[in-house]
């Protein structure tokens, strides 16, 4: 298993890169780029939120807290005075903080259910619907703010999964499989529960319509492909 170091490092380079051809690509606006960064870069480690690790599990919560609560401080920010925002600021970070914290800690194990493909598309849904329903976010943002937090999510688990070859000693861990998987069958209940939320958020969800031909679109590969290298063969050329 990559350890955090490695985690936060990989998800942070990929989210990166991953958002400045969002840019050159016409998807993200300059100022969209820190967040979408940002998001994937968080995404990368929230995989690990059923942590053994008292500590790290200290750390990826209290991160994401301040996070959602920056950002939930910030949506309202022209509509509520300063002592409003703060304490939007303040419900929302001790609600996670200590909230879900509490929950999270209790019901989860390490490598399980929250390691797994549906979870990441799950992670994906609440965040566009936090996005949109909540922070009143268009319904194109909301989904690509999502869907850097699943692509984050994504690269933590093939991490893990590279991780669990050892190619030194030319074997395979005993923990090979157990972080890209469809579901966890030591936990069924949990499975099924995980497959149900991701019905329902979908229902809840705005319609992904404008996403998808935004981003499977010919043109938005165009633009890729035509901003992939110098025009004309000259590099950091200044007119």
């Amino acid at each position: 298993m990559a350890n955090f170091n490695t985690h936060l490092a990989v998800g942070a380079t990929v989210s990166g890169i991953a958002a400045t051809t969002c840019l050159t690509a016409e998807l993200a606006q300059p100022q969209e780029v820190m967040l979408y960064f940002s998001l994937g870069t968080l995404g990368g480690l929230l995989p690990d939120l059923d942590s053994d690790n008292s500590v790290l599990l200290n750390v990826i919560f209290n991160l994401f807290a301040v996070i959602f609560a920056f950002t939930a401080m910030f949506s309202r920010a022209g509509a509520y005075s300063l002592a409003e925002l703060l304490l939007i600021w303040l419900i929302c970070f001790l609600a996670l903080r200590f909230g879900v914290f509490t929950i999270f800690k209790r019901f989860t194990h390490h490598r399980g259910i929250f390691h797994s493909l549906p979870a990441g598309v799950l992670a994906w849904l609440l965040v566009t619907f936090v996005c949109w329903k909540l922070l009143k976010l268009p319904d194109f943002k909301s989904w690509m703010c999502g869907m850097f937090v699943c692509l984050g999510y994504l690269i933590h688990l093939i991490l893990d999964e590279i991780y669990s070859v050892d190619l030194n000693n030319k074997k395979i861990k005993r923990s090979l499989g157990t972080a890209l998987k469809l579901a966890d069958l030591k936990n069924v209940a949990g499975s099924v529960i995980l497959y149900v939320a991701i019905v329902g958020m979908f229902l809840l969800v705005p319609r992904p319509t404008t996403f998808f031909q935004s981003v499977f679109n010919q043109s938005t590969y165009s633009k890729i492909e035509r901003n992939l290298l110098p025009k004309n063969g000259k590099w950091f050329y200044m007119p």
